[in-house]
């Protein structure tokens, strides 16, 4: 590793060159403009929206791991909410360790099964992202590459419908170990995939709402937005966030934002406004909830055990 260092010396360098640049030329005076002049009434409905998107989240995760560890909705709830507060917060998966923690140390949920139905909560929400993605480029007028995308969309659900009409990923299930599969099986015994039904539909639901809150928070900041532009700016966005580099993607979000906006000839201060409007439906409500759940001690300690809820697993 030592052998390395001048390269990752090298690059913080350049990237720091890179963000006093950026800073020292971007036209902050019209972002300003736009957040001071920022519909509060679509801000508060993005903030319901974003609110309303957890709520289906833990719902759906509630269904995944209730057939394996037998829990209260509440607390499913409660650890979503946590979860996104510490993410909040922090970085990496401190959000899913502290959802662990919660459900673990309040319904006596086993570690191990809370953790695996965080991985398969994530594969029903990829899932259900490319489902939302074909419906709605389906809805809305599109050309060129998001046409494409919505074609790609259709393909992959194809594929998807015909692996499970043909057994083949329910086969595929079956030979993970049993620690790692969905608790799927019915009442004869065998693999049911039409009991990820309702756990997808909330995860579309979750899509949905997040994609309201992005449409309601662009638009609040008066960017002449679509449904197509909050569209491409919530894809963008989970894609830049998806390694949590930073506390609660701060910067990441606002970037993917941007470029994914200058697509549409937005021009950057009013992407970046609508960024941060964002930013704060987004995270200020969560913490809030966060910390009328667990405190702020609360929240700080749940974050801290990322390392030891990995390791007991």
């Amino acid at each position: 590793m030592n052998r390395f260092r001048w390269l990752f010396v090298l690059l913080g360098i350049v990237s720091a060159a890179l963000a006093v640049r950026f800073v020292l030329h971007f036209p902050w005076t019209g972002t300003f403009e736009a957040m001071v002049g920022a519909d509060w009434y679509l801000l508060a409905a993005a903030a319901v929206a974003n609110l309303a998107s957890l709520v289906a989240k833990g719902w759906s995760w509630h269904l995944l791991l209730r057939p394996a560890a037998p829990h209260r909705w509440r607390t499913a709830q409660a650890g979503t909410f946590v979860g996104a507060a510490v993410n909040s917060v922090s970085v990496s998966v401190s959000g899913e360790a502290a959802r662990v923690q919660l459900v673990a140390s309040r319904d006596a949920v086993p570690v191990g099964a809370a953790i695996w139905s965080l991985v398969w909560a994530r594969v029903v929400e990829a899932i259900a992202l490319v489902l939302f993605l074909a419906l709605a480029l389906a809805l809305i007028p599109t050309d060129g590459w998001l046409r494409r995308l919505e074609v790609g969309a259709w393909v992959v659900l194809g594929l998807l419908a015909a692996l499970t009409a043909f057994g083949v990923w329910p086969r595929l299930v079956g030979l993970l170990p049993a620690g790692w599969r969905p608790q799927l099986h019915g009442p004869t015994g065998a693999i049911e995939p039409a009991r990820l039904v309702a756990p997808l539909a909330l995860a579309t639901v979750n899509w949905v709402a997040q994609w309201l809150s992005y449409h309601w928070a662009i638009g609040a900041t008066h960017v002449s937005t679509s449904a197509a532009v909050s569209l491409v700016a919530l894809v963008m966005a989970n894609i830049g966030g998806f390694f949590r580099v930073t506390p609660g993607n701060v910067g990441v979000l606002q970037a993917s934002l941007v470029i994914g906006m200058l697509a549409f000839h937005i021009p950057e201060d009013q992407a970046l406004a609508a960024g941060l409007a964002l930013q704060a439906v987004q995270v200020l409500p969560v913490i809030a909830i966060g910390v009328a759940l667990v405190g702020a001690q609360g929240l700080r300690s749940l974050g801290s055990k990322r390392a030891e809820s990995v390791g007991t697993a």
